[in-house]
């Protein structure tokens, strides 16, 4: 019997990291100068302390325009984290976009 959920079988976390990796890296590949405007307008915030979601629109309130696909967020805070332009805080809060359903997620404080 096969299970239709999963009909490549079953994967381990290094196959899902690898996967998540090359769909981020496509993400940049085509995000132009987007990804380094985004980086850079972190600086525009030093100290606020949010959820990825709370910076983003922040983010996006400052002036920062939106990318081109909606995954390119995701390779942008993965970068901010790697380079500390962004520091995990510990704590955890509901996300508030309608989209987001209230999940809990990280919260950070943009370096500054």
């Amino acid at each position: 019997m096969t299970d239709d959920l999963f009909p490549e079988g079953p994967q381990d976390e290094a196959t899902a990291k690898r996967a998540r990796d090359e769909a981020l890296r496509r993400v940049r590949d085509n995000a132009g100068d987007w990804r380094d405007r985004a980086l850079l307008a972190m600086n525009l915030i030093p100290g606020f302390i949010g959820t990825w979601e709370d910076i983003r629109v922040r983010l996006l309130m400052k002036g920062l325009a939106r990318p081109h696909h909606h995954n390119a967020w995701g390779e942008v805070s993965k970068e901010a984290l790697k380079r500390k332009l962004m520091i995990p805080t510990g704590e955890m809060r509901p996300m508030r976009l309608k989209k987001s359903h209230a999940r809990s997620t990280k919260v950070y404080r943009v370096r500054g």
